[in-house]
């Protein structure tokens, strides 16, 4: 769907670069350092701890990729979007303002306080109209009716609506403690709990019930959009499941597909889906 070129061009002086003009040292980067950090930033697993400049570069090439995405999914000219469980991420946030600006509507339900005000911080000056619910995404249709948006996101999402339902079980409440000091151990248990019982008791069930909302939550003809990715560092760890986060988009799709609301996938030719997904409600 894209080369490296084109994402470097789109996030370094084009739409998504001008979004980003002054706030991180990416504009002052040579060509070369550009396409070796771009590589490492778009490798699956991504390697972007190891050079000091792939990691503002990831930011932007997010936003760029999302862009893309979301310009290929047929949004209506004044779109209705919401992001789920984004925390202080901003590539969805960045991607409707660059595609739409003032135009279009963004919600995210959006638990952690903390982050939630990252990514409320980040957003600020944009055109793009936010609006923020400090709320578990289950509770996503107390807050919206059906057919309320034209796509759903979950960037890098599904993992935290495991960790968050792992951490439930164990007491610990993701509202308002400090989300990357706690990250190691709510991953530890919810690699306990998939060793136990594949994430069947405690796990798919919220990410089940998270889907279903975001499938009635979504217009007929609209898209649920996804993707996910994990680090090189992160799997030389021995306390980290790697097998299981390399294979979080194919878990969610097997849950997705098997909705009591129908969706078919029509992620784009091009995307690695192991990675992204992009399924239509007919």
């Amino acid at each position: 769907m894209w080369t490296t070129e084109q994402l470097l061009a789109e996030a370094v002086g084009g739409r998504v670069g001008r979004r980003f003009v002054g706030m991180d040292e990416i504009d002052g980067m040579e060509a070369d350092a550009l396409k070796r950090a771009a590589e490492q930033a778009l490798a699956r697993p991504q390697a972007s701890e190891f050079d000091p400049g792939a990691r503002p570069l990831s930011r932007r090439l997010l936003a760029a990729q999302w862009t893309l995405v979301l310009d290929s999914v047929g949004l209506p000219a004044e779109p209705r979007v919401l992001e789920l469980c984004a925390g202080g991420s901003d590539p969805v946030v960045v991607a409707l303002d660059v595609l739409y600006g003032s135009r279009a509507t963004y919600a995210t339900i959006n638990l952690n306080r903390k982050l939630a005000a990252e990514l409320m911080d980040r957003a600020r000056g944009l055109d793009l109209q936010v609006r923020l619910i400090e709320d578990d995404a289950q509770n996503l249709l107390t807050h919206f009716p059906r057919g309320s948006f034209d796509a759903v996101c979950f960037h890098h999402a599904v993992n935290d609506i495991l960790q968050t339902a792992v951490a439930a079980k164990h007491g610990l409440d993701t509202r308002d403690l400090d989300w990357w000091p706690n990250e190691r151990q709510m991953i530890e248990w919810m690699a306990v709990e998939h060793e136990a019982h594949g994430l069947s008791e405690v796990g798919l069930p919220e990410l089940r019930a998270i889907l279903e909302s975001a499938a009635t939550a979504v217009k007929p003809g609209g898209t649920l959009c996804f993707d996910h990715w994990t680090w090189h560092y992160h799997l030389g760890l021995d306390w980290f499941p790697g097998a299981l986060f390399n294979q979080l988009i194919p878990m969610a799709r097997e849950v997705a597909l098997s909705l009591t609301t129908p969706l078919v996938e029509v992620t784009p030719a091009g995307l690695d889906r192991q990675w992204w997904m992009v399924l239509r409600k007919p």
